[in-house]
């Protein structure tokens, strides 16, 4: 598998968000381009401002080539699809996620994935990693660390005027799941969308914050496997509630970095 880093273009599609969103980039001295890791965090609504930003920063600022683990929908979509992949994206086959990983690539990966992405009302700022388990397997697998982060601003650039909910707990669409196609088709539910009250963005400063490493190595079964995620979550929560103090000026920024 060939990955797709176009340094050129992630800075000029990054450049707009940048300067809309001021992105303040937090915790550096955790991030090693030496070696590759595996950088797990939360994912913003719709995901589509905080990813670009991310692989950006590493990319551009850190030397670190990251691929970006995308939902399988993405990949349907002509052109959107090459969009994706001139960011270093690939689909989230685990075979495929497997060949960048021998290729040395570092790994940006959001457990929550489309899930997380078309939240609904009150969800904001939530890790709905369900019951997966595949990222840190490979982790494992592959002697990589895990690198925390937290990004915070993203959930509150759109307001939810349409809730998922009111179609996915209809009785009827309750109903439509029972065909195990459509079920399969419609995972569940989880692919329908919230609908925003605002058409653009709020222009919300964004931050992000980098943590120390975590090994994965002396994990030996499904137990300390289910406790070393919940810590992860744990240190994601953490810093999300920090980053809203150094927002809110309770806690001074630690470091300052301009992306």
């Amino acid at each position: 598998m060939q990955v797709q880093h176009d340094a050129a273009w992630i800075k000029r599609l990054s450049a707009l968000s940048k300067r809309y969103f001021t992105p303040t980039f937090l915790g550096a001295e955790h991030i090693d381009a030496s070696r590759p890791a595996m950088y797990v965090g939360n994912h913003s609504i719709y995901g589509v401002f905080d990813s670009p930003l991310i692989i950006d920063y590493l990319y551009n600022e850190h030397q670190v080539a990251v691929v970006s683990i995308a939902d399988h929908s993405h990949f349907y979509i002509p052109l959107w699809r090459d969009i994706f992949k001139k960011f270093g994206a690939i689909d989230g086959v685990q075979e495929y996620v497997r060949e960048v990983m021998r290729q040395g690539y570092s790994i940006l990966v959001f457990p929550g994935g489309g899930r997380e992405v078309l939240k609904r009302e009150g969800e904001q700022y939530q890790l709905i990693w369900k019951e997966r388990y595949g990222f840190l397997k490979l982790a494992q697998e592959f002697n990589y660390e895990i690198i925390p982060f937290a990004a915070l601003g993203g959930d509150e650039i759109f307001d939810i005027g349409f809730d998922a909910r009111q179609v996915v707990e209809n009785k009827y669409f309750q109903k439509i799941l029972t065909v195990p196609v459509l079920n399969k088709l419609l995972r569940k539910g989880d692919v329908i969308p919230s609908l925003p009250k605002n058409l653009f963005p709020k222009r919300v400063p964004f931050y992000f914050q980098f943590q120390p490493s975590l090994s994965i190595s002396q994990i030996q079964n499904q137990q300390e496997m289910a406790l070393f995620r919940d810590q992860i979550q744990q240190q994601i929560y953490q810093a999300l509630a920090q980053l809203k103090q150094i927002r809110a000026g309770d806690l001074p920024f630690v470091q300052n970095e301009e992306p």
